[in-house]
């Protein structure tokens, strides 16, 4: 076998052709695909070979898998997979170094393609970048060729440049996906929950994929929320896969009315049966606002921060129970704390107070004093993310405070002339009605009268289309009062059923007074508490 004569030489001045050609600052602008079909073209025509292809391990870092190919395009068409250590591909990726095959004919080839598509010899280097190993590159040449120390050379600079626009195009990618995954984990629909202040953040991991760390906000009924955070082991999509899992379940097991220890139990039994790969910690804290208490699980996790009404930040102690999906004997059980009106709690992952070289009690003593005497919540989460955080962060970090401020001494509220308004409606009216010192049954009385002065402002007053009505309420020596104003013209009630609603409405109140103006309507509600007239 004979070198060919135009084989490129390894000068200074073809391998500085060669690094412009490979690192070409354009090349950051294109897609993946594009920029490791690019990336072949280059190579090809660098050393003068018909066949070039990339494969990439996966994340386990045991398979090779074909992702882009010049001339051997049926490697990726095929989907070929090489294990690491077998064959051409996968020795280099196991001995980090770069092997020439002479005579395919006469070599441990795994892949049939090579042979099938008449390739005699071959040259492959691995991708490497910082020491570890991203995949393999190989060129290959349809005639007998014997490639020289300058070639396999020249292939290793221009693999090494190549490793590092892979790397970055992934990181970039990455980072879209992780910022796409924020805004899908940051709640966006709190209707159902009026009167809620919530503050949120979530920060990926620096240079790292996709996380597994998590939080969740949603409504269970009877005016209780779920405020929840968790952290799946590991990084990347089956780490984020598990997570988007682990919500679904939570959520779906939650609002079917389990107790929470209960929803845990079960979600830990989802976990098993996924797989080590998803074990994860969570903090589960369910709020009753109305009778200002939460209850919480804590699987494993950092214990969350609660600041009461006067501005001290204590940690929620709990006896510990171990992650989700570490056994499938483990049960887990709730344990209420009192939540006065005003009080706030934040749940947060470990990347917010793990720092390299000390102890986690250094860093739960810096979250302790950052969080007292916390103004609103969104200046809270920025002060921890800008006090805790370092520069470059070793892990993800997701960030989750609530509170219920206390009801008002009045209430003055505009809502959406909807059905959907409705649940919103009774949760404000019953925290204000506690606050005032109603009775159970004083306060069953006031909100399904309400309830059905709202209900006429919704359902009546109004053609199809969007539409507000205002309710107002106040207190005065005892005395409740409430008015439900609109400012359209009630229809007649549909059906030999309906308009029964005033009848109702006069048998729960002292007195019901019904206003209709060319303004509006305005029904006003009055009733004594008994707390006033003993």
């Amino acid at each position: 076998m004979t070198q060919p004569a135009d084989s490129p030489l390894a000068t200074n001045g073809r391998v500085l052709e060669a690094l412009q050609l490979v690192a070409d600052a354009a090349l950051a602008h294109l897609s993946d695909d594009e920029l490791l079909n690019e990336l072949l073209l280059r190579i090809t025509e660098i050393l003068h070979t018909d066949t070039a292809a990339i494969l990439l391990l996966d994340e386990r870092g045991e398979l090779l898998h074909a992702r882009a190919a010049r001339g051997i395009e049926e490697e990726v068409e095929r989907g070929v997979k090489i294990p690491v250590g077998k064959g051409f591909a996968g020795r280099i990726a196991a001995e980090r170094r770069a092997i020439t095959i002479e005579d395919v004919d006469h070599a441990d080839i795994l892949n049939p393609i090579l042979r099938e598509k008449g390739i005699r010899s071959l040259l492959g280097v691995p991708l490497l970048v910082e020491g570890r190993v991203l995949g393999v590159l190989h060129v290959g040449s349809l005639v007998p060729r014997i490639f020289t120390p300058d070639d396999r050379d020249l292939l290793q600079l221009a693999a090494d440049r190549a490793a590092l626009a892979i790397q970055q195009a992934f990181v970039h990618q990455q980072r879209r996906l992780a910022e796409t995954m924020q805004r899908r984990l940051l709640p966006t629909n709190l209707q159902g929950l009026p009167g809620l202040e919530l503050a949120t953040r979530y920060l990926p991991a620096s240079g790292e994929s996709l996380g597994g760390d998590w939080y969740d906000v949603f409504p269970i009924g009877g005016g209780r929320i779920v405020v929840a955070a968790g952290d799946v082991v590991g990084h990347g999509i089956e780490a984020a896969g598990a997570m988007a899992q682990l919500r679904t379940a939570l959520r779906a097991y939650a609002v079917d009315g389990h107790p929470p220890g209960a929803v845990v139990d079960r979600v830990n039994r989802l976990n098993c049966e996924l797989g080590p790969s998803s074990m994860t910690t969570l903090a589960y804290a369910v709020i009753d606002p109305e009778m200002e208490r939460l209850e919480l699980v804590n699987a494993g996790h950092p214990p969350p921060v609660v600041v009461n009404p006067e501005g001290a930040a204590t940690y929620l102690a709990q006896q510990g129970s171990i992650p989700l999906g570490a056994s499938e004997l483990a049960r887990y059980r709730g344990e209420t704390h009192p939540f006065p009106s005003g009080s706030a709690i934040v749940l947060y992952t470990d990347g917010l107070i793990e720092r390299r070289g000390e102890s986690i009690e250094a860093g739960l003593e810096r979250l302790q004093a950052l969080s007292a005497g916390a103004g609103d919540l969104e200046s809270l989460c920025a002060l921890l993310v800008d006090e805790l955080m370092e520069e470059t962060r070793a892990d993800d970090v997701a960030i989750i405070a609530a509170r219920f401020p206390p009801p008002p001494e009045r209430l003055a509220e505009t809502w959406p002339a909807e059905r959907a308004a409705l649940a919103g409606i009774r949760l404000v009216l019953r925290r204000w009605l506690r606050a005032q010192g109603a009775s159970d049954d004083e306060l069953y009385d006031i909100v399904v009268a309400c309830q059905e002065a709202c209900a006429n402002a919704v359902e009546h007053a109004y053609p199809p289309g969007r539409r507000t009505f205002e309710l107002e309420a106040s207190c005065d020596d005892g005395r409740v009062r409430i008015a439900v104003r609109d400012a359209g013209t009630w229809r007649p009630p549909r059906g030999s059923d309906r308009g029964r609603g005033l009848v109702l409405m006069r048998g729960l109140m002292d007195s019901v007074d019904v206003a209709n103006s060319e303004a509006g309507t305005v029904v006003v509600l009055e009733r004594l508490l008994q707390r006033s007239s003993t």
